[in-house]
């Protein structure tokens, strides 16, 4: 889903009519919790987790542990429970390690950590939206029901009050929310008698946003938007700035793209499996090989804090390392870990944007270098009975003799 607009920027964008058209709607008003996204689809093949991104395969678990205990959690859950839940559906949650996850801090985290917010028909991507089946499914799981502050047709008095919101000056409204609470405002108009937010004991504490879901007559046409705290929405910005990677982060990256260029991919043999599988084991024989050659130079070396945090759920994860070696290295030292995190992470989801350190010239590099590792990856088995090159073999090792720097 593209980013949800504000109520006021579809204001400024749309006019007033637009906005009397949705005000019109059915309508599931929800608080939108400051925490990981994680899901889990059922289907006849089994269960398949997710995150906010993609799929949560066997790289991902490596790079940190933060899943581990949700994906035990459904996984452990009784037979007796999981054949009740439907097959076909995937059951979004929000996940709380702690009761502060990100950015805010909670009075309590959920029940089993979990907050279940949506659920999807995974055929046709249809959104389930009657609050009375969502609700039955989180208590089947035994985790938290969907965080709704009101749901139906919004009377006249609410329309006015929520327009008198968006006719509100940007400037009026910050002067306003330092002092005044934004969740106590906004809840006074959608639902005056709630006492507390779904984490929080009273409706004074701030929340990430508040999430309006239009629904048309059809049932089939929706429109998304949101209203968020302006002092909330300033911290993110801060906070999202101070977590891009710093000098130190783009240094190693470019020393370790540039022992590769040197040190070649030929060298390197790698069992059979699965993508992933494979990655791993390249990726570990690098590491080796690189801090072998290299590693000693980082001795006390700090790396920015934001980039790599040092609480548990954010730790390597290493059962999923294969390689001996490997293991005993990330062992020895916390840049070791660093390092290896940087590698693993780097060449599977190129960064894509300048950032600090690293610059679009970089950014071309590292995405040649990870067009040679899918093409090692996905050439390793091409071998004849009589254990001679085939040609796209000899193509392949050709291309990347040519890539190699000389000393």
């Amino acid at each position: 889903m593209a980013e949800i607009l504000t109520l006021r920027e579809v204001f400024r964008k749309e006019g007033i009519e637009f906005v009397e058209k949705l005000f019109s709607s059915y309508v599931i008003i929800s608080e939108k919790l400051n925490a990981t996204r994680f899901a889990f689809e059922k289907t006849e093949d089994g269960i398949t987790f997710y995150k906010k991104d993609g799929k949560i395969n066997s790289i991902e678990r490596t790079l940190n542990q933060i899943f581990e205990s949700p994906i035990a959690y459904i996984e452990n859950l009784p037979k007796s429970v999981m054949d009740k839940i439907p097959n076909g559906y995937r059951y979004g949650f929000r996940y709380f390690h702690s009761s502060s996850p990100i950015n805010i801090e909670y009075d309590r985290i959920p029940l089993n950590g979990l907050i279940l917010t949506d659920m999807m028909k995974i055929s046709d991507s249809r959104i389930v939206d009657d609050p009375s089946i969502v609700n039955s499914i989180a208590e089947l799981l035994k985790v938290e029901k969907p965080p709704i502050i009101w749901y139906g047709k919004l009377d006249d008095q609410q329309k006015e009050k929520l327009k008198d919101y968006l006719r509100t000056s940007e400037d009026s409204l910050k002067n306003k929310f330092k002092t005044d609470s934004f969740t106590k405002y906004i809840i006074s108009i959608l639902n005056p008698g709630m006492k507390k937010t779904a984490l929080n004991n009273d409706v004074e504490k701030p929340i990430d946003s508040v999430v309006f879901k239009f629904i048309g007559e059809n049932g089939k046409e929706t429109f998304y938007a949101k209203t968020v705290d302006p002092i909330i929405q300033q911290l993110s910005k801060t906070n999202e700035k101070e977590r891009e990677p710093q000098d130190m982060y783009g240094i190693i990256l470019s020393d370790v793209m540039e022992f590769m260029k040197i040190n070649g991919l030929r060298k390197y043999s790698i069992p059979s499996g699965d993508y992933e599988e494979k990655y791993l084991h390249l990726i570990c024989k690098i590491f080796n090989d690189y801090i072998k050659k290299r590693g000693t130079k980082y001795e006390g070396v700090e790396i920015d804090k934001n980039s790599f945090r040092s609480i548990p759920q954010f730790d390597l994860n290493s059962g999923f390392i294969p390689d001996l070696q490997t293991r005993d290295l990330l062992f020895q030292s916390r840049i070791n870990k660093n390092i290896f995190k940087i590698i693993l992470s780097s060449f599977y989801r190129p960064k894509r944007k300048p950032t600090g350190f690293i610059t679009q010239m970089m950014i071309s590099d590292l995405s040649e270098l990870v067009d040679k590792i899918k093409e090692k990856i996905e050439n390793v088995d091409l071998k004849t009975e009589s254990n001679v090159m085939t040609f796209e073999q000899y193509l392949s090792n050709k291309r990347e003799k040519s890539f190699k720097i000389k000393d």
